[in-house]
């Protein structure tokens, strides 16, 4: 806030606090505010812990810790902490592992989505009215993105798994950051799968395989 205030001051711009009783335009300089600074960052941070301690406990008893279900699967309608399939999503997935087998790359894939207008995993949640885009604009429903069809291709979720932890906030900026994999928890068998572990398997390694390549061309192309 301090920061804030300074940024403000150099541009010349007004500061009201009307819960503060500050008004910057009339000369008083507040000798608490730095102090009021201290206090409401504490404040912060102490319902941040409470926060993630009540978010912990519940990612720690197996329940699903997403604000909702990856691609492929819908909350029950009758218990929130359950997922079921999406009929209408779930042979997409399928689908993309299945050409991924077949010798296909999330570029192919995505292409092939987009040509058929099916439409992507946001705008799909949208319509139902679940998911992170339901008050967004999507302006390309329909055009499926590479990194889309790899990121769907390395969930474990699709295994019938729940993964709680895979990211963590900061109580500051309230942004998601992606942790490693070795602080995930993984709770097996907690819903239906949509994807066998041999197909799971055999398209990571193939998915593997795609990358060292793709390593070792870059390495090339960078010694010429």
């Amino acid at each position: 806030m301090g920061m804030l205030r300074e940024q403000l001051r150099r541009a010349n711009v007004r500061l009201i606090a009307v819960n503060e009783g500050v008004d910057t335009g009339s000369g008083f300089d507040d000798d608490f505010f730095p102090f009021r600074d201290v206090i409401n960052e504490y404040y912060a941070k102490d319902i941040s812990k409470k926060i993630k301690s009540t978010f912990k406990a519940k990612g720690e008893s197996g329940k699903p810790v997403a604000s909702s279900p990856p691609y492929g699967y819908l909350k029950d309608s009758e218990d929130k902490n359950k997922w079921v399939i999406d009929e209408v999503a779930a042979p997409i997935v399928r689908r993309i592992f299945r050409m991924t087998l077949e010798g296909y790359g999330p570029y192919q894939i995505a292409a092939q989505l987009s040509s058929e207008h099916i439409p992507v995993p946001a705008y799909h949640q949208a319509q139902l009215g679940v998911g992170l885009w339901q008050n967004r604009e999507i302006k390309n429903p329909y055009k499926w993105q590479s990194s889309t069809i790899a990121h769907i291709l390395q969930k474990h979720e699709y295994l019938g798994h729940t993964v709680n932890f895979k990211t963590r906030k900061h109580f500051k900026d309230k942004k998601s950051h992606y942790v490693d994999k070795d602080q995930w928890l993984i709770f097996e068998d907690t819903h239906e799968p949509i994807i066998d572990q041999e197909t799971f398997d055999n398209v990571q390694r193939i998915r593997g395989q795609a990358d060292r390549r793709f390593q070792r061309t870059e390495k090339a192309n960078d010694c010429m």
